[in-house]
């Protein structure tokens, strides 16, 4: 349960021996509020006494408060207001009935204040009392309510509702306190796992908007300029396969497993990765999982610099044809990429290894010493991932996966994905 918030600086500056002189008068002030007739009668719930023993006790309560204002002993006094609530989940009356009877004991405290004759209360003293009384009131009548609401049967609309609200929460930009989200989750029936992932979805062409989307269960599902789902424990034994249906409708991108309570960073990982497939950097034909692409979405994430960059460090191709210029920036990328191994680089572009080493002593005659500085290199080859991008094959989105199969259906996984 999430105890509900009070505001104890009132409780703090009400002197704590005021609390001990009030205390033994808190019989006769009870007498005075309830009556002979109605301080013996059952306070409708058992274990709990007569109304006078209710009233009685929760004086007492706020003379703990007053006394010792820490968190922990209002937890202690909330906590029993709570389960007193989910005591009388058959029993909604006796729930009203108590509200009443917490009223009253707001009543008695001030015939146990009439009783201290001897001490004069300035308005600044009774301000705090007064303050003091009714946050005690409003909070312990809150838990009494989250007490009893926590055992009500489920409602399958405020299920979905507080799913939705959890969603929300956890995927806002600023991250939650993880005892609202505890309780929250509890409340939708969403146990809380220690890793999840958000995966966001885009239509493919020619998909009805108006089907259902069906996944899962136990998946939350949002929107937010396109349906997204936070998946828990992404990484267990079967669970990729959990998105695969939705492949033939949907192109599917995943971002990184975090906990929970950062599944908003795992969101923004996804919906990078899913812009670069629209683009055509990212092939789309399966699950796009965000780490298997992080050097793509790195250099896409400084795409503005890596593009002022690029001019410079390809200025020796300046004065190559087009044409010719495109086959030697694909066979630098194919080298790069290979660790300049010519059979490993003419695989993956479909050539005869003597072509990429013809190629590869033009790029020699061009690039001269910064072919061997591994920073130039790497600088080089995140240039032409991003100069490159898109222009590789790939599968079109139009096309639905089943009909058309993963690369190495394909026998093309000897072409390197852009990551």
């Amino acid at each position: 349960m999430v105890v509900p918030h009070l505001d104890v600086h009132a409780f703090a500056a009400i002197p704590s021996r005021l609390a001990r002189d009030l205390r033994p008068h808190v019989g006769r002030a009870v007498e005075g509020v309830l009556g002979a007739q109605t301080e013996d009668e059952p306070a409708g719930v058992s274990g709990h006494g007569t109304v006078r023993e209710v009233v009685e006790q929760a004086l007492r309560h706020f003379y703990d408060l007053v006394e010792d204002p820490r968190p922990v002993v209002w937890e202690r006094v909330a906590g029993h207001y709570a389960e007193l609530g989910r005591r009388l989940a058959d029993d909604p009356p006796s729930v009203d009935r108590m509200h009443q009877l917490m009223f009253r004991s707001a009543r008695a405290l001030w015939h146990t204040l009439d009783a201290l004759v001897t001490v004069d209360f300035d308005e600044t003293m009774l301000g705090l009392i007064a303050e003091a009384q009714f946050g005690f009131i409003e909070a312990c009548s809150t838990a009494l309510s989250q007490g009893y609401r926590s055992q009500q049967p489920e409602d399958p609309e405020l299920r979905r509702q507080r799913r939705r609200k959890l969603l929300e929460l956890l995927t806002a930009d600023q991250r939650p306190e993880e005892s609202v989200v505890g309780e929250l989750a509890k409340q939708a029936g969403w146990p809380l796992p220690k890793a999840a992932a958000v995966a966001v979805l885009r239509p493919r062409d020619g998909y009805d908007m108006a089907q259902s989307l069906m996944v899962p269960e136990e998946m939350l599902v949002g929107s937010a300029n396109g349906p997204f789902l936070l998946i828990p424990d992404p990484d267990g034994p079967g669970r990729d396969r959990l998105l695969r249906p939705l492949l033939r409708d949907w192109i599917v991108a995943v971002g990184p497993t975090m906990s929970p309570m950062r599944a908003a960073e795992s969101l923004r990982w996804a919906k990078d990765a899913m812009t670069l497939a629209i683009r055509g950097v990212i092939a789309d034909d399966d699950v796009i999982v965000s780490t298997d692409h992080v050097p793509t979405l790195v250099i896409f994430h400084a795409e503005g610099l890596i593009g002022s960059a690029a001019d410079a460090r390809l200025a020796p191709l300046s004065e190559v044809p087009t044409t010719h210029r495109e086959r030697l920036l694909e066979t630098l990328l194919a080298l790069l990429e290979s660790k300049f191994n010519a059979t490993e680089a003419a695989l993956r572009l479909h050539v005869h290894p003597q072509t990429v080493r013809y190629r590869a002593r033009q790029l020699e005659q061009l690039f001269g010493e910064e072919l061997r500085d591994p920073r130039g290199c790497l600088e080089l080859e995140m240039i032409l991932h991003a100069r490159l991008a898109g222009t590789r094959p790939r599968p079109s989105s139009a096309t639905p996966p089943a009909a058309r199969g993963t690369a190495r259906d394909r026998g093309a996984g000897a072409v390197p994905a852009l990551s």
